[in-house]
């Protein structure tokens, strides 16, 4: 478990074994259990969380109580609200397991402490957030000025594996569409 957290960090900084087993002793493991919440709109985001198996959504509940979905986390990625997290603030969305889930999570102060002792680390969460923000914008832009169908077709080209692990309600949110549109589109497109 604590082995795929190191690949994953090594593939942006190196670490000794030393600086390794310092950073894995202020991970803690954390398991969920299909439909359970990591986090609830509206509570603090208290840690980061890397995802060592299942997936996890992000979504925003709105006044109508309309779910948007902002993000999805598998296998190798990241959870939570960085501003949340950051700032002691609310948290503006829920982050929710759709199967089993298994996490190792690290809260503020031990990532802060953890910054002072392996200054390297502290490279490797900037870096993390850049690409963040960057994938971010990207999404933004695309959601704004690229037609559904080629949305639909971009997220199957990046996420194979994710059609068969995410409820189509939830695809069609991620994408900013109904349900019944992204049914009409895989009608109208066999391979959809």
């Amino acid at each position: 478990m604590f082995s795929t957290l190191r690949h994953h960090i090594e593939k942006k900084i190196p670490l000794t074994d030393d600086e390794f087993t310092l950073a894995s002793a202020h991970f803690t493991v954390r398991r969920l259990k299909k439909r359970q919440f990591l986090l609830q709109q509206g509570d603090v985001c208290r840690y980061e969380s890397f995802v060592v198996s299942g997936c996890l959504k992000s979504y925003h509940t709105d006044d109508q109580g309309v779910d948007h979905i902002l993000r999805f986390s598998v296998e190798d990625h990241w959870a939570g609200d960085l501003d949340s997290f950051i700032n002691s603030t609310p948290s503006s969305f829920n982050i929710e397991a759709l199967e089993p889930v298994t996490l190792l999570v690290i809260d503020k102060p031990s990532l802060d402490q953890l910054y002072q002792r392996v200054p390297k680390l502290e490279t490797f969460f900037r870096l993390l957030n850049q690409n963040a923000l960057i994938a971010t914008s990207q999404r933004v832009i695309k959601n704004l000025s690229v037609p559904a169908s080629e949305r639909y077709q971009l997220f199957l080209k990046a996420n194979p594996q994710l059609v068969q692990r995410i409820p189509l309600k939830d695809i069609a949110s991620y994408l900013g569409i109904t349900p019944v549109f992204l049914s009409k589109l895989r009608r109208e497109k066999p391979g959809f």
